[in-house]
């Protein structure tokens, strides 16, 4: 996926301005920024969702993308949200990444229960499950660590890893959980002020950036009022 000179406002207000970047096969990156800095916005744009004000994205034809927004809209039992319509037992037990996902993601929880029943952190890791069961391409997935326990962001920092590098599979995370982004992430975005801004590794690798970032800007600040006072 390639956002070229991508921009979207909404009502006076920009929040992606003329961004270009890329997603390539394998990629594992990771989106951090200030609440309504464009995170969810700059997702929407890879997913083809969200359609620039002006720019363009484009994608390789036929590419499978896995999207997991903030918000869902899931109707049916869980096994028909996450393995199909018509899934009772079978043939999902037979697979054991189906298995995997059922016993880390939705413990306890059968497969006829009904979505429309469950609770807010139990319908996110229903949508999570679904996005996982299935073979993609790319997966986008906003804030994927809401509502999920230790062990099961564990779980997910480790299949997400596993995904990419032996299936080719490009992540894209936004979230606040340092470890998650640390473990899974050779990249980071920062979304500000309408630009993003690439550092290579995880989380801690991006403060470290971000630190010299700011450390140069003050240094040019520094010289811009130094020369003014000339």
């Amino acid at each position: 996926i390639s956002l070229e000179r991508a921009a979207k406002a909404y009502a006076h207000r920009t929040l992606l301005d003329g961004i270009s970047l890329g997603v390539a096969a394998g990629d594992r990156i990771g989106v951090v920024g200030r609440n309504g800095a464009g995170k969810s916005t700059l997702l929407g744009l890879l997913a083809g969702l969200v359609v620039p004000d002006t720019g363009r994205v484009a994608m390789t034809a036929g590419l499978r993308i896995g999207y997991l927004p903030q918000a869902d809209q899931l109707t049916g039992t869980i096994g028909e949200t996450v393995f199909g319509s018509g899934t009772t037992t079978t043939p999902w037990e037979a697979d054991p990444r189906a298995r995997a996902i059922m016993a880390e993601l939705l413990p306890g929880l059968a497969v006829d229960v009904p979505v429309t029943g469950l609770s807010g952190g139990e319908r996110r890791r229903v949508a999570l499950a679904a996005l996982l069961a299935s073979e993609r391409d790319v997966l986008l997935l906003d804030e994927p660590t809401n509502h999920l326990d230790i062990e099961a962001i564990d779980w997910l920092g480790h299949h997400l890893r596993d995904r990419a590098e032996n299936r080719h599979c490009a992540v894209v995370i936004v979230s606040h959980d340092r470890w998650l982004l640390d473990y899974v992430c050779e990249r980071t975005w920062e979304v500000d002020r309408g630009q993003v801004h690439s550092a290579e590794g995880g989380y801690s690798a991006y403060v470290l950036a971000e630190a010299e970032r700011e450390r140069s800007e003050e240094a040019a600040e520094r010289r811009r009022r130094n020369l003014a006072r000339k």
